[in-house]
């Protein structure tokens, strides 16, 4: 019957904390009286004609559905207390005449009353315990009555103060932990604060800040790190799109050499020099210092990386360096010319000694600033100069890991590439000069081709070289367009509309090619796709020299 009551209840809506609570204290106690008045129905069932204990039984159970029918959520807070001052009563019945010690329930509502109502309602239950004993036991006179209702009453008191004590206590520390609580929220909010503040002045500057815990882990990055780096705003842990490299036009930095592995290990160092080659395909010189950041209350030590880019400086410093070889070569024309008359004038016989010291004058001062001029000439070569070192290598491995670097942006354009390059592809080349040239050429596929597009890349031998075909199913070239393609600075009006670009990607990458004895042909279709194929001589073969001075470039423009 109790359960169909609290069914009903619960099909009507879900009860508030309070409600539940009144609900089980009352069922715990019906539950006690049905399980007696069940034992003593199989064992004693004499008992049941007696009209208290039926009496009482009744109104533990009438008092039970009526608990669980009310709406107690919009009842007075103090009514719930004539619940447990039935009970008590209800329990006087039950205990009244028998012999089975059933006043120990009178705990279930001195429980109720001392853990929920103030001291003066715990009295009154006392109280009315009490007068119920004394009744009980001038009804029912015997030896050791009077001794009966005191133990019961001190055991009840002592009970109701205890459980009284102890939730008086519980309540004073959940205030302390809700004040305790809510001075750690304002904190953490400051301390919340405060990090997007600094937060934001770190994203204000132009040098890349990277926090680095002692297991390498990343903690924090600004704006200008993830911009050098190419990491995912979302993910900054994930690789980055960048990637560096000993020198300008040099070879990559092995990963246990890089700046950001060497912090992870928990190195310090000042200045270390790389360039990074970014996803933007732009050179940027870097200057990076690691510093070692103390512990700090609960965190533990780590580690910051300052990245400056000093690209700017660094080209001002080469141009600076062109600017003085340029001007000592043309300087040392006019002076080997004023050097040569002024020795032919010292040959005349005619000469005055006077005359004659003049020229000799001329002449040490010209070679003091000949020399002195050969002395720059020779300081700038040395820091301008280019290596291109020139070896055998695989063209497949060039390609493979360049569709590699690029699959991330073709997956982020819905761009399917299909690659077929079953067999090695030897050349003696300069690597990163035509790893330059795949980068360039794949890039442009990807990006000029649509959304659900493809590209596709096919490596093979052929007769003395080797080929690479990569086609797309990209915007396309028009036939008026197709001839200036590898113009410099030439870009198609939906070129334009694509895709910003310079126009020298494809005219460098030829002439890259072309350089190492080979060819680079475009066939296009506008709206239908492009096709770039290049063409090297097979390692082992003879090839046409390279022009002297040529310099390679990484590029990513292109029929741009």
């Amino acid at each position: 019957m109790a359960t169909a009551a609290a069914r009903s209840m619960l099909a009507v809506g879900t009860p508030d904390a309070r409600t539940r609570s009144i609900w089980l204290t009352q069922l715990v106690l019906a539950a006690s009286v049905l399980i007696t008045a069940i034992l003593v129905m199989a064992l004693r069932p004499a008992l049941f004609g007696r009209w208290n204990f039926l009496v009482g039984t009744l109104v533990i159970v009438i008092v039970t559905l009526m608990t669980l029918a009310l709406p107690w959520a919009r009842l007075p807070k103090h009514l719930v207390l004539a619940v447990p001052f039935v009970d008590a009563v209800a329990i006087g019945l039950l205990a009244s005449g028998t012999d089975l010690r059933l006043g120990f329930l009178w705990g279930f509502p001195v429980m109720w009353v001392a853990m929920h109502f103030r001291a003066t309602a715990l009295g009154a239950m006392l109280a009315i315990i009490g007068l119920i004993l004394l009744t009980d036991a001038a009804l029912s006179p015997g030896e050791g009555a009077a001794l009966r209702v005191f133990v019961v009453l001190l055991s009840l008191t002592l009970i109701g103060i205890t459980a009284h004590t102890a939730l008086r206590r519980t309540k004073s520390l959940r205030r302390l932990l809700h004040r305790q609580a809510g001075r750690l929220t304002a904190t953490l909010a400051r301390r919340s604060d405060q990090e997007r503040r600094t937060m934001e002045i770190l994203n204000g500057v132009d040098t890349g800040i990277a926090r680095i815990s002692e297991g390498g882990t990343l903690l924090a990055v600004n704006d200008a790190y993830s911009r050098l780096y190419g990491l995912d705003p979302l993910d900054p842990t994930l690789p980055a799109q960048s990637v560096e490299y000993t020198g300008l036009r040099g070879m990559p930095v092995p990963y246990s050499a890089r700046p950001y592995s060497r912090a992870a290990r928990g190195e310090t160092f000042t200045d270390a020099s790389v360039w990074l080659f970014t996803a933007a395909g732009e050179w940027r010189a870097l200057s990076v210092t690691a510093k070692r950041l103390a512990a700090r209350g609960d965190e533990e030590s780590s580690t910051l990386l300052l990245v400056h880019d000093v690209t700017a400086l660094t080209y001002a410093q080469r141009e600076r360096e062109r600017f003085t070889a340029m001007a000592s070569h043309e300087l040392k024309h006019p002076l080997t010319v004023m050097i040569g008359n002024a020795e032919l004038a010292l040959e005349l016989d005619d000469l005055t000694p006077r005359t004659r010291g003049r020229f000799e004058t001329i002449i040490s001062a010209s070679e003091r600033m000949l020399k002195m001029t050969e002395g720059l000439v020779s300081t700038s070569r040395r820091g301008f100069s280019g290596r291109d070192e020139v070896d055998d290598i695989d063209l497949r491995r060039i390609l493979l890991e360049s569709v590699a670097s690029f699959e991330p942006t073709a997956a982020s354009n819905d761009v399917s590439i299909e690659v077929r390059a079953d067999e090695p592809l030897p050349v003696t080349a300069d690597g990163f000069r035509l790893r330059q040239v795949v980068d360039n050429v794949v890039s442009n596929a990807i990006k000029y081709t649509p959304r659900d597009g493809r590209v596709h890349i096919a490596g093979e031998r052929e007769a003395g070289s080797v080929a690479l075909t990569i086609s797309d199913t990209g915007i396309g070239i028009g036939a008026d367009d197709l001839p200036n393609i590898l113009t410099p600075y030439f870009r198609t009006e939906e070129a334009r509309k694509k895709s910003g670009g310079s126009g020298l990607g494809l005219g460098i990458s030829n002439d890259i090619v072309i350089a190492h004895g080979g060819t680079l042909s475009v066939d296009s279709l506008a709206g239908i796709g492009t096709t770039v194929t290049i063409r090297l001589p097979l390692a082992g073969t003879s090839a046409a020299p390279a022009p002297a001075g040529a310099e390679g470039h990484p590029v990513t423009e292109g029929r741009a």
